[in-house]
């Protein structure tokens, strides 16, 4: 979820020769596979932000009016929330991945960088986000205390109660990712689930190949320190969130497989991909409609996205320059800051418009609700060119600091 743009490499300094053969280096993204991976990017986190808006603004299926074919498939396509986070994970295990296994290859690894370069990526929007929540939640408890919204779990979100959850002690451990783990996710903001799952799979994934490596080189003095610190790790996170390490850990597997397959017949790749779209298509429809094991769904839709994304690589060739590029290259720059901050933003006009019973899905509320929709990406963007559109500025003051 945390990722940078599709075409960032992170820096890294000389730390020894390479552990890799070069064979495993990372094939590098042509100029349209970037674009294609910063569309899905952005397309995914508006689908979070959407369907919050939707769960959070309208009644419930079942508690429809009128149930007309457009009505359905208007809750139909803005129902795929949680299989958008999946799509995140799918992702970031696919750039971080190629990031870490570039820099071994290369002899460049660097704990320190690496560290740094997560850390700012991660903090430059969180703590804003964390601070802004804090904000609109206070801002909606105290304006609106009449209709409770705050005091209470939200309709469909979960048990959580916002006022409940806003506490110091909520703040340190979204601060530290604990949230899932040690304590909930602060105040109303819940997608800040994934960010938990996000930031153990940037420790665990590096910490475990490391391990790896010292053991195929022999070096058991550091092999073994490594493996143990991986399973405390492992141990310490739970089951939950290794389950989505194997959904981060198809995105590694694609590094490789992008990097030693590659299908020279545009026929052969068009195919794959009409076929992978075909396939995810249904997968995500049959997660989406289908009450089944949310854990199995979820390893389905990583794996099958996996493929799709593949075939999307496979098509993907290098163009010049063109408006499209730039659009979603700037969409995909603050889709970061769209998901931290969007939940607390529309929550608080929930409660300020909408009495104790959700809308019917009239044209006046649909209006409504996508103006909404609307405010969330432009309070998200205008944040970001203040924070996630620094993170370069943020690194290289961090750098300095600590030399």
């Amino acid at each position: 979820m945390a990722t940078r743009t599709i075409a960032e490499e992170s820096g890294a300094r000389p730390e020894s020769a390479s552990p890799i053969s070069s064979v495993w280096m990372p094939r590098k993204l042509t100029a349209a596979a970037s674009d294609s991976l910063d569309l899905i990017r952005a397309l995914a986190a508006c689908a979070v932000m959407v369907g919050h808006v939707r769960a959070l603004f309208f009644v419930d299926f079942r508690q429809l009016a009128h149930k007309s074919w457009p009505l359905q498939a208007l809750y139909f396509l803005t129902g795929f929330g949680h299989q958008a986070v999946i799509v995140f994970f799918v992702l970031s295990g696919f750039l971080i991945s190629s990031t870490v296994i570039r820099s071994y290859v290369l002899g460049k690894w660097s704990w320190r960088d690496y560290a740094v370069n997560r850390a700012t990526r991660l903090y430059v929007v969180l703590i804003p986000g964390l601070l802004l929540g804090f904000f609109w939640d206070r801002l909606g408890s105290w304006l609106f205390a009449a209709k409770g919204i705050y005091a209470r779990p939200l309709t469909d979100l979960g048990p959580p109660v916002p006022l409940q959850n806003l506490t110091p002690g909520n703040f340190l451990g979204n601060l530290f990712f604990l949230q899932t783990i040690f304590c909930d996710t602060f105040g109303s903001n819940a997608p800040l689930w994934s960010l938990a799952n996000e930031f153990w799979y940037y420790v665990l994934f590096p910490v475990a190949l490391a391990a790896c490596l010292a053991w195929v080189r022999g070096r058991l003095r550091v092999a073994i320190p490594l493996a143990c610190l991986a399973i405390f790790i492992g141990a310490l996170v739970g089951r939950g969130i290794l389950i989505g390490f194997l959904i981060w850990l198809a995105g590694c597997a694609l590094v490789l497989l992008y990097t030693r397959v590659q299908l020279r017949s545009r026929l052969a790749a068009l195919s794959l991909l009409c076929l992978a779209t075909a396939l995810s298509g249904v997968m995500f429809a049959v997660a989406r409609v289908l009450q089944r094991d949310p854990v199995l769904s979820d390893l389905e839709v990583g794996f099958v996205f996996t493929l799709f994304l593949f075939a999307v690589l496979q098509v993907a060739v290098r163009r010049n320059p063109s408006p499209y590029s730039t659009v979603v290259h700037r969409f995909a720059g603050f889709s970061y800051s769209l998901y931290v901050l969007h939940f607390p933003f529309v929550l608080f006009f929930r409660t300020w418009l909408v009495p104790v019973e959700r809308w019917q899905p009239t044209p006046a509320h649909l209006l409504c609700a996508a103006s909404i929709g609307a405010g969330s990406l432009l309070f998200a963007w205008l944040v970001s060119l203040v924070t996630e559109a620094k993170t370069d500025v943020a690194r290289t003051q961090w750098n300095r600091l600590f030399g």
